[in-house]
């Protein structure tokens, strides 16, 4: 019996091919790498934001509506608690943050991969690593096989689980939107996304490796409000990263598109200027012989502070009892609208997911098989799907591999699920 033949050994790949085998099926699982589950060895610098907490409907809000739309039905079947279970059985213990975002306790996402493969050996999965996919082979009856850097293998049931196009080196280079694309898939445009910003101009050089806590990062684009995200920023020697930057990355590099982006940076989201003019008067008062400069060291990163007054026009030396009316007014706007630079670019390589992908339309989010091309399932970072940061995307990864490899191993490899176009 010719084996469901899955195609990528990240996140969706894996639990593919642990439900195909679970439900009966023969498998073979290829990855080009040497070792299963690379990008999600590095992932959450690490330690592997397996999901994100809550329920479903929870989870499912958090992507656009179209996406959202298609992922109901994977979500009803792998939900979050179950992927918690399954690496539990495996002895890996998994931890809710303050967030919502789900880690394994022992910090170390190498624990992760490993919880879900070696359950595959037992299930009697035939792993080929270091297997280079070169292309799918179809003809009218659909697809029929893959050509290997190790030769053809023959199938009739193929699950795509290539991943997308960030970070190259994990081998995520965007052979599956090829592949999709000969075989008759509209591909909708590549974009970065969950992405690290360069702006310009460069911020300063010594700035690089400060975190700020609990702003809220805005894009702009011909001076109106584009998208924004509420968070922590990190500064980088190109520009900026961490949660926030991630968060709007998708979006301005869109918007980038259509012309010039800014960006902008309020550091106290929860106080309007009037609050945050009142608790700067306080502040000065209550430290009247002191600078400026040393009073603002307790609200911002010290390192930041001179920087900051210099474009706000106030004199870093001026002491708190001097400071006038028109001097907090300066630094309050600065505060809440500190322009971080223009969008330079947004690298597709170094982001944690990539956006676009095999149209949604095309896939039947039910069983996730192909609408275009009979005995190809799709699944993972291969669709035009591409959460927020927080574990969705990897929850939106676990979700459609376990329903493409169930879905695969219930089919009769010469049925099709539905009308399909012939290739």
């Amino acid at each position: 019996m010719e084996p469901i033949i899955v195609i990528g050994a990240g996140g969706a790949g894996l639990l593919a091919a642990a439900r195909a085998a679970e439900s009966g099926a023969r498998v073979v699982l290829l990855e080009r790498n040497a070792r299963p589950g690379v990008k999600l060895r590095i992932s959450g610098g690490g330690k592997c934001n397996i999901t994100h907490d809550g329920t479903m409907e929870h989870v499912r809000s958090a992507f656009l509506p179209r996406e959202a739309r298609f992922l109901k039905p994977s979500f009803h079947r792998c939900t979050n608690r179950d992927v918690r279970e399954r690496l539990e059985r495996q002895g890996v213990a998994t931890m809710v943050r303050d967030d919502e975002r789900v880690f394994p306790v022992s910090g170390h996402a190498n624990d992760v991969v490993d919880a879900l493969v070696q359950p595959l050996y037992a299930l009697g999965v035939e792993i080929r690593l270091s297997t280079k996919v070169e292309g799918i082979i179809a003809d009218e009856g659909g697809v029929s096989g893959v050509r290997t850097s190790a030769g053809a293998l023959s199938g009739r049931r193929i699950i795509l689980a290539t991943g997308g196009a960030s970070y190259r080196k994990t081998g995520t280079t965007g052979d599956g939107f090829r592949w999709a694309a000969a075989l008759g898939h509209t591909i909708v445009p590549i974009r970065p996304a969950l992405a690290p910003i360069r702006v310009a101009p460069p911020l300063p050089p010594d700035w690089r490796g400060i975190a700020v806590r609990n702003g809220r990062l805005t894009v702009m684009m011909r001076g109106k409000h584009h998208a924004s995200w509420a968070g922590d920023i990190l500064i980088t020697h190109e520009g900026i990263s961490g949660p926030a930057a991630l968060g709007v990355s998708r979006d301005a590099a869109l918007a980038l598109e259509s012309g010039p982006v800014d960006v902008l940076f309020d550091f106290f989201p929860d106080r309007d200027h009037a609050a945050l003019d009142t608790d700067l008067l306080e502040l000065t008062r209550s430290r009247g012989a002191r600078t400026v400069e040393t009073v603002l060291d307790e609200w911002l990163p010290n390192r930041m502070v001179p920087w900051l007054l210099e474009r706000a026009g106030v004199p870093s030396d001026i002491r708190g009892f001097a400071l006038t009316r028109e001097h907090r007014r300066a630094i309050v706007g600065i505060l809440k609208q500190w322009p971080i630079g223009s969008v330079a670019s947004i690298a597709l390589d170094r982001g944690e997911v990539s956006a676009g992908g095999v149209s949604l339309d095309e896939v039947d989010p039910q069983t996730m098989h192909s609408r275009k091309v009979r005995g190809l399932y799709l699944c993972g970072e291969v669709l035009d799907i591409a959460g927020p940061v927080g574990g969705y995307n990897l929850q939106a990864a676990f979700s459609t591999g376990y329903v493409a490899g169930e879905s695969a191993a219930k089919a009769r490899p010469e049925e099709s699920s539905g009308p399909r176009e012939r290739l």
